[in-house]
């Protein structure tokens, strides 16, 4: 009576063992099965390039005023940084032609700053984007910003 007892409890616990296994294998599985792939981390250096400063002047209530931004482009790719040492004058150019579309205040104001940080993140993007190389540029950001 006791051998049976036993072999009673040992087909249970392997009944249970193997549904739990079962349960493992066939729900949790097929819910990982449709989930979407981890996203691939970049794990290369970031490489800054300084834009030298640019300087706009305007006119705020008959008072000429100057501002100065410098700005740096954020990349990890070697030839897109390469590209941009080398097109310098080019972003230059075209940041001071986004700054003097731009209103002083706005300059002056923390959003028209994001704001314009977004202007020449699209601006430098499109600058480059039908070249020869995929160019890749994560952002820009104002390294010094002075008014006077």
């Amino acid at each position: 009576m006791n051998k049976f007892i036993v072999i009673g409890i040992v087909a249970a616990v392997l009944l249970v063992g193997g549904s739990g296994t079962a349960y493992y294998f066939l729900v949790m599985t097929a819910e990982t099965d449709g989930a979407e792939p981890a996203p691939k981390v970049d794990d290369r250096a970031f490489i800054y390039v300084e834009i030298p400063p640019v300087v706009a002047n305007f006119d705020v209530k008959g008072k000429m005023r100057y501002v100065q931004i410098t700005t740096s482009l954020q990349t990890r790719d070697t030839v897109s940084s390469q590209t941009i040492k080398d097109n310098i004058p080019l972003i230059q150019s075209d940041l001071l032609t986004l700054m003097q579309g731009a209103e002083f205040d706005e300059l002056n104001a923390p959003d028209g700053k994001k704001q314009f940080i977004k202007q020449i993140e699209k601006s430098v993007n499109n600058m480059f984007k039908d070249g020869p190389k995929p160019f890749e540029m994560e952002r820009a950001m104002i390294t010094g910003f002075v008014i006077q």
